[in-house]
């Protein structure tokens, strides 16, 4: 039974370090983030392949990313339609959290045609806050990552 976990860890092993350069790893952390937190839910994993693909991003550690910071869009949903409002000069018509789980529960396309005033404030909202946070945390996680990686490859060398 042992070597059966064993042999199913080293296949994932094999998928996490697909195309881990500094440079890579970040950019899939960044961009992983960035959609987990876009305020329509229901698109990430979708949305996340169409652009690891192309790009060749490590999708597996963007999905599973995108699962540990998928609780993030709760606490940003709100925020980001009330700095979309703002941008409009207009006050958007739900006010919590609940109403906006309650109309998806309805149904996806429901939800568009209700909210579609509150989802494009959302979407205002997250262009102006999460895309340039996400290029300053790119910048930075890059940098992490690359000392990491040469200290690392600094130590193998040693050895």
């Amino acid at each position: 039974m042992k070597s059966k976990l064993v042999k199913i860890w080293e296949k994932f092993k094999v998928l996490f370090k697909q195309g881990l350069t500094p440079k890579q790893l970040a950019l899939s952390l960044v961009v992983s983030a960035l959609v987990s937190i876009y305020p329509i839910f229901g698109i990430s994993t979708i949305a996340l392949t169409c652009i690891a693909l192309p790009f060749r991003l490590n999708l597996p550690i963007m999905i599973a990313f995108s699962y540990i910071i998928e609780p993030l869009k709760i606490i940003t949903l709100i925020p980001f339609i009330n700095i979309g409002a703002r941008v409009f000069g207009t006050k958007h018509t739900l006010l919590s959290f609940e109403a906006i789980k309650a109309s998806y529960e309805i149904g996806f396309w429901s939800t568009v045609r209700e909210l579609s005033y509150e989802l494009l404030c959302g979407t205002v909202g997250w262009i102006l806050t999460a895309i340039p946070l996400g290029i300053v945390f790119y910048f930075i996680l890059k940098v992490i990552l690359t000392y990491f990686d040469k200290h690392k490859t600094n130590q193998l060398i040693a050895k």
